[in-house]
């Protein structure tokens, strides 16, 4: 009997999925209005997309994750190409001083220890937000 998997062994590195999974506390300055969140996410996205198009990837399994301030309401996103527009859902409710931002990304064609400066260097330049990545 065989390994219905074995075959994975023999794929090119370009089907190889590259995965990342961060939470980070952002602290915007001075505390942010709702659409300025709005905005940051959809910049994020945008800036990750040609970021990952720029390191090769060749196709998105997924971009998830949400900004969820205690309180004040959350934003969850998701994108599932480099082209598509994303999905986003939610909003604020006032101005947000502080959030949780999570995101998962599964992609093709990258490398995957590259994946992490690529994520973090798209939100720092959508958010301008003092971020803190945690582990």
């Amino acid at each position: 009997m065989t390994d219905g998997h074995q075959h994975l062994s023999h794929v090119p590195d370009a089907a190889r999925p590259a995965v990342y999974a961060a939470r980070a506390v952002v602290r915007p300055v001075p505390p942010a209005h709702a659409d300025q969140l709005d905005t940051a996410v959809e910049v994020f996205l945008t800036e990750l997309s040609s970021a990952l198009s720029g390191a090769g990837c060749t196709l998105v399994g997924h971009i998830k994750g949400s900004l969820t301030a205690r309180g004040r309401g959350d934003l969850a996103f998701h994108a599932t190409g480099l082209d598509a527009p994303p999905a986003i859902t939610g909003g604020f409710a006032g101005k947000v001083s502080e959030a949780a931002f999570v995101v998962n990304v599964i992609v093709f064609g990258v490398d995957e220890e590259a994946l992490p400066a690529l994520v973090r260097d798209a939100w720092s330049r959508a958010s301008g937000a003092e971020t803190t990545w945690q582990l």
